[in-house]
């Protein structure tokens, strides 16, 4: 029985389970279920959560070397959230092992086909689609990582990735920062880049991204690897980090080194209300500014370096 993640319950008011949500992501929380919705880590709360009632949340986590270490730190993170709101009140629960087959059951019950831009389509392999002629079809399990396409953040680069692969001239060459499934490099191979190097410090996601690689047989266009961003070698015409927003800004030198003279860079897992924070973070920077794209409350921006 493989037993590497544990569930951590958690009692939250509904006005507050977007910030434990985003919060407890950045403990290492590798998503979120809420009663009978289900939240990945980058998913605000449902629409129709009501605010006056108390709710029942599931944290997952890769099952950590200390659990009571990990329980003071969730702790120490909600009694932060109850300083800035003394209303909102919280109860942690026991830490429970859970099998990994029962978390990528989880997956199925709200994962359907989904388009993104003109010709690409997102679908789990379990699900019968009708393509049109045009269509670029990518299948995907996301299994124990991050990413199916349908949660805003990961929607918000994938739409920016279509775009910028209908126009003239699209990259020749793309990285893709904490590829999770693997899915925006997925994303980005249909569409017709050639040369993708998808890293992840999680060795797990890189597995999961693999696999998913394979069974859409673009082995040959995308590199998966688990070496640090900082290690990496080469420049690309595209760079994607759909990542957090602390991470963003902390890697923001590391990103630029590898962004080619005259490259987008994509960055997203960016709140709304962290908006300021990053673009402070990379204001120094010599680059040229987008609009922001929004989706629910998640943010995309989008930067140019500057031409030779």
């Amino acid at each position: 029985m493989n037993t590497e993640w544990i569930s951590i319950e958690i009692s939250s008011p509904a006005t507050a389970v977007d910030l434990v949500c985003a919060s407890l992501a950045e403990l290492g929380c590798g998503g979120t279920v809420i009663e009978d919705a289900h939240l990945d880590t980058f998913i605000p709360p449902h629409p129709d959560l009501d605010p006056d009632t108390i709710y029942q949340l599931k944290a997952y986590f890769e099952e950590p070397g200390n659990p009571d270490e990990l329980l003071l730190q969730i702790k120490d993170t909600l009694e932060n959230l109850t300083a800035l709101t003394p209303s909102w009140q919280f109860t942690i629960g026991s830490a429970a092992s859970v099998r990994e087959e029962d978390w990528a059951e989880n997956w199925k019950q709200n994962f359907s086909a989904q388009r993104v831009g003109k010709h690409l389509v997102i679908k789990p392999s379990w699900e019968e689609f009708s393509a049109q002629s045009s269509d670029r079809i990518i299948e995907i399990d996301p299994g124990m990582a991050f990413g199916t396409g349908t949660h805003g953040t990961t929607l918000l680069c994938l739409e920016t990735i279509a775009e910028l692969f209908d126009k003239d001239n699209p990259p020749k060459n793309l990285l893709d920062v904490g590829t999770g499934s693997g899915i925006l490099a997925l994303g980005a191979a249909a569409l017709g880049c050639q040369q993708i190097l998808a890293c992840d410090i999680d060795e797990k996601a890189c597995q999961v991204a693999q696999q998913n690689i394979d069974a859409n047989n673009y082995s040959e266009q995308i590199i998966v690897t688990a070496e640090p961003l900082e290690q990496l070698k080469g420049r690309f015409d595209l760079v994607v980090a759909n990542i957090l927003a602390e991470e963003n800004v902390r890697l923001g030198q590391a990103l630029l080194n590898r962004l080619a003279p005259g490259g987008k860079l994509i960055l997203s897992g960016i709140l709304r209300e962290k908006e300021e924070f990053v673009r402070q973070g990379f204001a120094d920077y010599q680059l040229q500014s987008f609009p922001t794209r929004y989706q629910d409350d998640w943010i995309c921006l989008i930067y140019q370096s500057e031409s030779p």
